[in-house]
């Protein structure tokens, strides 16, 4: 098979996967605003209900883990990807679109979390539900 055609299918399969992370994106981003939701609703109860802070509490931590949990699949998947790619490279050339995405996501060590910025969103998300619930309003 020739390596335009291996690329195209590397390519594809790539692109499909990154569809159905990109649709669990959006389910994330619905989440987090589910839960900043309810963080707030918890909030601005008339009454102090624990079972409720606890609750939301929980609804927050899951949704930032799920959401972590996608996000360090979708980095897995696409360094694997590169990685594949160059190992494809060693045998054929590569275009100039594939080799470029080589070079910017290929790994010489296993990707087993997504960059630091990705976990800040998640601290920073998860600070602001917790914060939300559980710091008395003044």
């Amino acid at each position: 098979m020739d390596a335009q055609m291996l690329e195209m299918q590397g390519l594809s399969v790539f692109g499909t996967y990154s569809i159905a992370f990109a649709l669990r994106s959006i389910g994330s981003i619905l989440a987090i605003w589910l839960a900043l939701r309810i963080a707030n609703n918890i909030r601005n109860a008339e009454d102090d209900n624990i079972v409720a802070k606890i609750l939301g509490t929980g609804f927050g931590v899951l949704t930032v883990m799920f959401a972590y949990y996608w996000q360090t699949a979708y980095w897995s998947l696409r360094a694997n990807t590169a990685n594949n790619f160059k190992e494809m490279g060693e045998s054929m050339e590569l275009s100039a679109g594939v080799q470029q995405f080589v070079n910017n996501f290929a790994s010489a060590e296993p990707v087993t979390a997504p960059g630091m910025i990705v976990i800040l969103f998640d601290l920073i998300v998860l600070a602001m539900i917790l914060v939300t619930i559980w710091v008395p309003k003044k």
